[in-house]
């Protein structure tokens, strides 16, 4: 690799470093992936589709051309990055001229629409398929490795951020679970004191009116218990 090879990668590296730096949204990051990679390797457009029930699907496109590719490939179920989904590796066309035929559907149709040459990275995360990145453009080119390496660099930021982001809103719906069980607990707990001591009954009994009451209403216990401590509601 020659200098002006590493200024490349440093460069693009860099700058899809300080995209991910500003903790964007899943949109801005896919988007943000196909601009970093069009600038890295030259490429007329670029596109990320991800898996959406089993399928592929646009979701980060550079361009109106990126898009309509998109289209296509989730039409007619075929191309190569349906290819580099099933089979995890990238999938290069230096000529799509020669190789329309090898996707029915497919083929035809993208060279109608200005490209003339391909190539298809997976996008996988602990061995699940999240998407694909597509990289074209107008005119018949080679896919060198470098190209390609530098490419996979930046692919696999993206899924690394993406996972990371999963797991916190993961870990925030969870947080979120627990705060709402502890609240619901406290204010049950409330209103059983409450009805106790207003009764002169256990407090194991008190329950059983609130959940009866709730029953008897279709109402969840949370909020009866809360009309009781908040609104006088006497079950």
């Amino acid at each position: 690799m020659d200098r002006t090879d590493q200024e490349r990668d440093f460069a693009g590296v860099a700058r899809f470093a300080a995209v991910l730096a500003t903790v964007p949204a899943v949109s801005d990051v896919l988007l943000g992936l196909a601009q970093c990679a069009a600038d890295a390797v030259a490429v007329r457009s670029t596109g990320v589709s991800l898996v959406r029930g089993g399928e592929l699907h646009p979701a980060g496109m550079l361009d109106r051309m990126a898009a309509e590719v998109g289209r296509v490939q989730a039409e007619a179920r075929c191309g190569p990055c349906a290819e580099a989904l099933r089979t995890a590796r990238p999938v290069t066309v230096p000529d799509l001229a020669r190789d329309a035929a090898r996707w029915p559907g497919y083929g035809e149709r993208v060279l109608g629409l200005g490209v003339a040459a391909t190539a298809s990275l997976p996008l996988h995360s602990k061995g699940k398929a999240l998407g694909t990145l597509g990289l074209y453009h107008t005119a018949p080119r080679p896919w060198p490795a470098a190209d390609l390496r530098r490419v996979r660099v930046l692919t696999d930021m993206a899924v690394a951020y993406l996972a990371l982001a999963a797991d916190r809103d993961h870990q925030r719906r969870v947080a979120d679970q627990l705060r709402h069980a502890l609240d619901s607990r406290v204010v049950i707990e409330q209103a059983k004191g409450m009805l106790a001591a207003e009764r002169r009954i256990p407090t194991g009994e008190a329950f059983e009116l609130l959940r009866g009451y709730a029953r008897h209403h279709r109402a969840r216990l949370r909020d009866t218990a809360e009309a009781v401590v908040e609104e006088g509601l006497r079950p």
